[in-house]
């Protein structure tokens, strides 16, 4: 039985009508030659160093990080004018 749904199973896919590729080619592509293939390590170029990306994201991480502290210092530093020292409630209500 397994065998019989397998045969079945191939007959059926390979009645299949699949597009030829011809018919997607337009008229301008038709005689022209097929593109030189070149080796994909010449496209790519070289590799990039694993430990020089991570020094460079190392650096930037600590660059962002130190900017951070120093708004945070700031914001905690913030003084309030005598005169603003008001109750939040009492603002709002108003």
């Amino acid at each position: 039985m397994l065998r019989l749904c397998l045969i079945s199973l191939f007959l059926i896919t390979a009645c299949t009508q699949v597009p030829e590729l011809d018919e997607r080619i337009g008229p301008e592509l038709q005689g022209k030659p097929f593109p030189k293939l070149v080796p994909l390590e010449q496209t790519l170029g070289p590799p990039a160093d694993p430990e020089d990306e991570a020094k460079k994201l190392a650096a930037n991480l600590d660059g962002r990080r130190a900017a951070l502290e120093a708004k945070a210092q700031r914001l905690r530093q913030a003084v309030h004018d005598e005169g603003e020292d008001t109750d939040v409630n009492e603002t709002i209500t108003e």
